[in-house]
């Protein structure tokens, strides 16, 4: 994901905007022939030792409606709230 992978591998977007970010441009430039899929929509991410980032939920669906409008196939929504899927399997 946002790097390096298997030749076999789709790339795939993390993080809070995917569309804002560039990351749909250098995808389109770089894996013309793979769907756009962003697979984590980052609702709070809290990378260690950093302060605890949370997003409205007006950003939140602003972005999912961004990545859709700019062309892309997939967004997954298990990172809005909490990231896991305790509970719900």
């Amino acid at each position: 994901c946002n790097g390096l992978s298997a030749n076999s591998t789709i790339e795939t977007c993390n993080g809070c905007n995917c569309f804002d970010d560039g990351w749909m441009d250098q995808h389109r430039r770089d894996h013309p022939d793979q769907p756009m899929l962003f697979t984590e929509n980052w609702g709070w991410f809290q990378p260690w030792g950093q302060a605890l980032g949370i997003r409205t939920p007006q950003d939140l669906s602003y972005s999912a409606g961004e990545w859709f409008a700019g062309g892309g196939a997939y967004l997954s929504y298990y990172m809005w709230h909490g990231g896991n899927h305790y509970g719900r399997t």
